[in-house]
């Protein structure tokens, strides 16, 4: 029985694709003179940020990583919303009695202002965030302490998430894994699947109830 859920943050509860795009473009354009396609950038998401511009920006990784924390947290709330009927779900969920945490490879600074600004940090008994643990996902580290910190245990937990690195993370860490289908992650042959699929939060409650 599952008493556990646990949600991503970026692109799963919270739409924040237009300021991470923006954000990704202006450092390139600032220290690489080029602008990648948003393509290229959607396959980065998921992924903790020092890791993925640790791969073009190694020699100069600190200044480049202040820049596009400036520059995103600059234009941050000029494009940040929450996915239809997340806040509704998020609501329905803990008045049912389900425990709730947050899993993001996000810093916890504004983590937690996004929650805030959604008016549903009160209904999350865990945040963590990258500056929480060593190991990130899809390590299973993560999701193992938000687990922990809420008293629960792997097999009544749900993880909920837009990326292969939600997937394998809760592959990883023995807990049902939830896709979802806004998601620019297209699972191809050999990669880890989803337990589940779902097109609209509100699906979430009957897979919760039957699992």
């Amino acid at each position: 029985m599952i008493k556990y859920v646990l949600f991503d943050l970026d692109g799963t509860l919270a739409d924040t694709e237009e300021v991470i795009v923006k954000s990704f473009t202006h450092i390139h354009e600032k220290f690489n003179n080029n602008k990648p396609s948003r393509d290229e950038i959607l396959k980065t998401f998921g992924e903790p940020l020092k890791e993925t511009l640790k791969r073009e920006f190694k020699e100069e990784l600190e200044v480049v990583l202040e820049e596009y924390r400036n520059y995103h947290r600059g234009i941050f709330h000029d494009y940040l919303n929450p996915h239809e009927n997340a806040i509704e779900i998020v609501k329905k969920l803990h008045d049912q009695g389900f425990t709730l945490g947050v899993v993001t490879s996000r810093l916890s600074d504004t983590a937690v202002e996004i929650l805030e600004t959604f008016k549903v940090k009160k209904y999350f008994k865990s945040v963590i965030a990258v500056d929480n643990t060593e190991k990130h996902k899809p390590h299973p580290e993560p999701l193992l302490k938000a687990i922990e910190n809420m008293e629960g245990d792997p097999s009544s937990s749900i993880y909920i998430g837009d990326t292969k690195f939600d997937v394998e993370c809760a592959k990883n860490a023995k807990v049902k894994s939830v896709l979802v289908g806004w998601s620019h992650y297209s699972v191809q042959e050999g990669d880890v699947k989803p337990d589940f699929i779902i097109n609209d939060f509100m699906e979430l409650e009957n897979i919760i109830k039957s699992n």
